[in-house]
């Protein structure tokens, strides 16, 4: 099975039943995304090369409870790129600015995975007036190791469809996902497509402390969820806590059972139900 060149249906059905908002910021375009009504945001940031499809699957179980948003940060998807040095701020400043120009005063529910797990750690504290809560889902930024796992393929020029196929496909299997047989055209065409338009290198970041010390005296609540078998976690996921409470003692943290670190993709009821428990009564 090959990735598809055009997008698949179902990707091409949410993408066009949402409210497209384009803001600019100081000169930068950042690209957000909207469905659903109510007076709560449920604001939903994806992952180092991602984009707004990260969330694909969770997005349709939220939209009838409360407004959501979904962004391509800045340096990813359809956004300007920030100018250098790129830094967690520099994401996270003009994204912050958009979204309050986009929700006013709205109460919101910020979800940030992985490299957006760090951003979202950033655009709280630059809101944090009206933060609900604070939900990371296998975030980067906490400065402990990477987990070990074999090295990523690289696409080239030279490679056939069915290769460059192939190698999306592996990719998805070490880093994303414990289930391959989950990995299916819309994975493949958002894999493709994510990692084709990023401009931004977000592992330097993620690899710093940058989320851990933004987090400290947070006055909002945190969750934190991680997948049981998450490759860029590892071994590591004690330290992870033990940071996280570090800088965060009323952090609650809850490890999914059998699911890698795309949470969202493989668990995505799970992680929507997580996110409508927070919704004020």
């Amino acid at each position: 099975m090959s990735a598809p060149v055009t997008p698949p249906a179902s990707y091409r059905q949410i993408l066009d039943s949402a409210s497209d908002e384009r803001i600019t910021v100081d000169g930068l375009g950042v690209q957000l995304y909207r469905w659903g009504s109510g007076s709560t945001c449920i604001v939903l940031l994806h992952g180092g090369y991602g984009s707004w499809a990260h969330w694909i699957r969770v997005i349709p179980w939220l939209e009838t409870y409360a407004t959501v948003i979904a962004a391509d940060m800045p340096g990813f998807g359809r956004s300007d790129t920030p100018v250098e040095p790129h830094t967690a701020e520099s994401v996270a400043g003009p994204l912050a600015s958009a979204l309050s120009e986009l929700v006013g005063h709205q109460r919101i529910i910020l979800a940030g995975f992985s490299f957006g797990g760090a951003i979202s750690g950033h655009v709280a504290s630059l809101l944090a007036s009206q933060i609900e809560h604070l939900v990371l889902l296998g975030p980067g930024g906490t400065g402990a190791p990477r987990g070990e796992m074999p090295d990523l393929i690289r696409r080239t020029k030279e490679m056939s469809r069915e290769e460059i196929c192939e190698a999306h496909r592996r990719n998805l299997e070490i880093l994303m996902v414990k289930d391959a047989s989950c990995i299916d055209d819309l994975a493949l065409y958002i894999q493709e497509t994510n990692t084709g338009m990023h401009r931004l290198k977000s592992r330097p970041i993620s690899a710093t402390d940058t989320l851990a010390r933004v987090l400290v005296g947070a006055p909002y609540p945190v969750s934190v969820l991680f997948g049981e078998f998450d490759a860029s976690v590892g071994k590591y996921r004690p330290e992870r806590e033990a940071i996280l409470r570090k800088s965060v003692p009323h952090v609650e943290i809850e490890v999914i059972p059998n699911v890698g670190h795309w949470l969202m993709w493989e668990s995505d009821e799970l992680v929507a139900d997580r996110l409508l428990a927070l919704l004020p009564k």
